[in-house]
């Protein structure tokens, strides 16, 4: 019991030492008790901020801030003057940088820092000190942004009519002027600009606009304000600036293209014809070439393919082109004489078994664009009636640009006159008949190998009768007759063709009293 007593004893002596130090801290960090701090050579049990840093603006010194190195009592200790103290920042709400002396030795316990100050505005930054394993932070404090120094400006441009598509150009004098570009009616805005007057100027006007007072002003800047500065321009329409280039080509010679392709300074080409006209419209006034391609190797161009031209403002500048073509490529020329009876009506002209037209039996074809070299051109077909004198096929040669004439000359006789035939004829074949039955018929036929029809035929009964008629047609056909004695007879049937020629066929017809 006495052992416990006298250690709750010790416990209430160091509680009442802790509270008669924390009571000497609280009365230096409030700085209150007046006139000079004492001193003591006792222990350093900690640190205190005997001057807490201000509220200020970003920049200025927060201080002097002081801090004391204490013994138990609160009083500095004189003897901590070898040791170093050190402050940083603590909070950091601005994320600023702690500048200045922020290491020194104390004097008579007391550290003094002079020159302390931070950057960037923020509320509720703290300092903490720390020396010899002691640590201790600062009360709150504040950092309020400086005052400005600069201002801004505001540039309005207003157009109201014929607008320039490309805007303006707007510039300011001074520290934190430049040039910035700005629509026919836009607005721009110019920050960090020094207090005082600035000349504003409006540039890249065109000459058919007009800025209301002058393309310059002069605008005060105030710190932390912002000025204006408004543009009034009146344009009217814009002159013309393009022209149009009318291009014109005028070809002569044999074996000209068809056409050509022409362009204004290596731009999109238009076609245009061998001798033809074409416009380019919307060019500006200024120097240009035209170039005339796809010429031919056989065509050269007066002058060569391109040419300079100055086109003026609102006007139409001619250009020609004076194309001469030559020949690369020859003609031939066929005639056909033909002479005789029984003509044909033509024939068919080929030239190296390719191209062929149509000739009549005495007339005249041209083949126009073959190439310069021996030709071979034939004449078909030669009825067997007719006879060619010389070759044929005939051998041409073209020569450039030239037409070499290939005659053909053809002679035709009469044909034989045409053989006639007389017609074939069969009676019909032998008969034997009834006296009883009286009547007989026979079926003759005949052929005609040349068809001259229409054909007559004739029967001869063999008893001094016969019987007459007419056939449209070769083949077949009957015919009865009536015999009234027992008797035979030779019948005889001719066939007469339409120019004459008879043929005949017979048969014996047997008329009996019993078979």
């Amino acid at each position: 019991m006495q052992h416990d007593h006298a250690m709750i004893k010790t416990i209430c002596v160091l509680a009442l030492g802790a509270l008669v130090v924390g009571c000497h801290l609280e009365k230096l960090l409030s700085g209150s008790g007046g006139g000079p701090r004492p001193t003591s050579h006792g222990t350093p049990v900690g640190l205190a901020f005997t001057t807490q840093p201000r509220t200020v603006q970003a920049g200025q010194p927060i201080g002097p801030v002081q801090v004391s190195v204490v013994d138990s009592v609160g009083h500095p200790v004189a003897d901590a003057d070898t040791t170093t103290v050190f402050v940083t920042l603590g909070t950091n709400p601005g994320g600023a940088r702690l500048q200045g002396d922020t290491s020194t030795h104390p004097v008579n316990g007391v550290a003094t820092f002079t020159n302390l100050s931070l950057d960037n505005a923020g509320n509720g930054y703290t300092l903490e000190a720390r020396a010899a394993g002691l640590r201790q932070p600062s009360a709150s404090f504040n950092i309020m942004p400086p005052p400005p120094t600069t201002g801004a400006l505001t540039v309005t441009t207003n157009t109201p009519a014929n607008p320039p598509t490309s805007g303006y150009t707007v510039s300011v004098n001074g520290t934190g002027g430049a040039s910035k570009a700005i629509g026919a009616s836009g607005t721009v805005t110019f920050v960090g600009l020094s207090a005082g007057n600035h000349t504003v100027t409006l540039g890249d006007v065109p000459s058919n606009c007009t800025v209301t007072g002058g393309t310059a002003q002069t605008v005060a800047i105030n710190a932390g304000d912002t000025a204006l500065a408004t543009f009034t321009i009146a344009c009217t329409p814009p002159p013309p600036t393009t022209g149009t280039i009318s291009v014109t080509t005028v070809t002569t010679g044999p074996e000209q293209p068809s056409g050509y392709a022409v362009a204004v300074d290596a731009g999109a080409s238009k076609p245009i014809a061998a001798s033809g006209n074409v416009l380019f419209t919307d060019v500006s006034a200024a120097n240009h070439s035209v170039a005339l391609s796809g010429v031919p190797a056989n065509c050269t161009a007066s002058g060569g393919n391109s040419q300079p031209v100055s086109v003026t403002a609102n006007q139409t500048t001619p250009v020609t082109f004076t194309i001469t073509c030559t020949a690369t490529t020859g003609s031939i020329t066929v005639t056909t004489i033909t002479s005789g009876d029984n003509q044909p009506s033509g024939y068919t002209v080929t030239v190296d078994g390719g191209p062929t037209q149509s000739v009549g039996a005495s007339g005249t074809v041209r083949f126009d664009g073959l190439s310069v070299a021996n030709h071979s051109v034939g004449l078909s077909p030669i009825p067997s009636t007719c006879n060619v004198s010389g070759p044929n096929p005939q051998t041409v040669a073209v020569t450039a640009g030239n037409t070499t004439p290939a005659t053909f000359s053809i002679s035709c006789t009469a044909p034989p006159p045409p053989q006639d035939h007389a017609p074939v004829v069969n009676a019909g074949g032998d008969k034997t008949i009834l006296l009883a039955l009286g009547s007989v018929t026979i079926n003759p036929s005949f052929t005609d190998q040349d068809g001259d029809g229409p054909w007559d035929y004739t029967i001869d009964w063999g008893d001094g009768s016969s019987s007459n008629g007419s056939r449209s047609s070769q083949g077949g056909f009957s015919a009865s007759h009536s015999y009234g004695l027992v008797s035979s007879n030779t019948v005889t049937v001719t066939v007469t063709d339409s120019h004459g020629l008879s043929g005949s066929g017979q048969a014996t017809i047997k008329v009996v009293l019993t078979l």
